[in-house]
């Protein structure tokens, strides 16, 4: 009798072994797509990409936990190829529209380039050559005549800036007018 007890129990155990090996390994593809987005996850990304690793990382190790625990409906193969099927198609249709949107924006692209081309900023290949509006004497008393204020040297904001602009180009209407 203890035998048959020792014996039956040895066979439940081994029989709860090989059964949850088997769920382990069935769910090995569930794993190692976890896998792949927490690695993906460890990667620089932008804020926008990060949540999207967050939201599929949690769907992923739901879906993993699910199937280790017996809780996730296995799969039948027929409908597994169907909606293979289905996806790729989706996929096709989908790289058709980013096909075509592409194409688009490159001959947006295209015809604003076309249109700029007209608009030539410098008509001329010859280099730009910047010179001081005044020259030799003229300068020199300039910078002589010219003081800016304290607060011109590194203008804080916008209206500073503006400012000592414009103080700058009343100091030379007066110089011109007396030089």
């Amino acid at each position: 009798m203890k035998r048959i007890m020792l014996c039956s129990l040895m066979l439940m155990l081994l029989c709860a072994s090989f059964s949850t090996t088997a769920g382990k390994k069935h769910c090995q593809d569930y794993r190692q797509k976890l896998d792949n987005i927490q690695a993906q996850q460890r990667q620089a990304s932008t804020h926008k990409r990060s949540h999207s690793l967050s939201s599929k990382e949690a769907k992923a190790r739901d879906r993993w936990w699910r199937c280790e625990t017996g809780k996730l409906k296995a799969k039948s193969k027929a409908k597994g190829k169907s909606k293979s099927k289905q996806e790729k198609k989706s996929k096709q249709k989908l790289a058709s529209k980013k096909a075509q949107n592409k194409n688009r924006s490159q001959s947006a692209a295209l015809k604003l380039y076309k249109n700029s081309k007209a608009l030539v900023p410098f008509a001329s290949n010859n280099p730009l050559v910047m010179r001081s509006k005044y020259q030799g004497e003229q300068l020199q008393a300039w910078l002589v005549f010219y003081q800016p204020a304290k607060k011109c040297a590194r203008p804080k904001s916008i209206q500073d800036f503006a400012k000592c602009v414009e103080d700058k180009r009343s100091q030379q209407t007066e110089f011109e007018n007396s030089y």
